[in-house]
């Protein structure tokens, strides 16, 4: 794999890595913020990006669809997006580890030469 492959990679993993953890947080701040009633909330959702309910109907509850209630139920409540995002930041470390520095070695025993 060439170097440039390896830091395209590697930053694609990072940018990944970054991106779920946001998401999961804004997730989880979603759901202990509306949830009132097992499986209702009002006009919120969790796709493309975590975002609250708009417009005046704020108060009213409504039936989640269910890509909505699979999130909710089976990836937040149970710890399995948390442990998505531990898995990727680990993916990220040893990336980096096996990655970055034969690539700053190579570089270094080039400037000798």
């Amino acid at each position: 794999m060439s170097p440039t492959t390896r830091i395209v990679a590697f930053a694609s993993l990072v940018i990944l890595a970054s991106f779920a953890t946001v998401w999961t947080n804004a997730a989880y701040n979603l759901a202990g913020w509306g949830w009132t009633v097992a499986g209702t909330l009002s006009d919120a959702t969790f796709l493309p990006f975590p975002t609250g309910p708009r417009g005046v109907l704020m108060d009213v509850l409504a039936k989640m669809n269910p890509t909505d209630e699979f999130i909710y139920v089976h990836l937040l409540k149970t710890g399995a997006l948390t442990a998505l995002c531990l898995l990727l930041w680990v993916s990220v470390v040893f990336f980096g580890v096996m990655t970055v520095p034969p690539l700053l070695r190579k570089r270094s025993s080039a400037r000798k030469l």
